[in-house]
């Protein structure tokens, strides 16, 4: 079964954050290049670490107050988040086998 990538809103944020699965939040824009390369390998660790890591978007151009909220200064931000509290950050494009490596350094 494919795990799918939940679209969050500020409102929501605190709750899905919550809890003992490892949230990787993806703050991106739809006129950003790099964040629509990001995608499909996003929709693929999705898959590769259900169960372990939920994977969450945000557009930070349709919503200002998250890029405030998030301090984003440039996207795609990706952020992990355990127990609701942010455990670490990149910016920019990674590969897939860049993001597995990071994802696992914290599993």
């Amino acid at each position: 079964m494919a795990r799918t990538i939940t679209d969050v809103t500020g409102m929501d944020f605190a709750e899905v954050t919550a809890g003992q699965e490892m949230t990787l939040f993806d703050l991106w824009s739809p006129g950003c290049a790099p964040c629509t390369a990001l995608a499909p390998i996003l929709d693929d660790l999705a898959n590769d670490f259900a169960g372990e890591v939920r994977i969450c978007k945000a557009d930070v151009a349709a919503d200002a107050r998250l890029g405030d909220r998030f301090a984003v200064r440039s996207v795609p931000t990706l952020a992990l988040y355990r127990d609701g509290a942010e455990i670490d950050r990149i910016v920019g494009f990674r590969s897939r086998a860049q993001l597995t490596a990071w994802i696992e350094g914290y599993l």
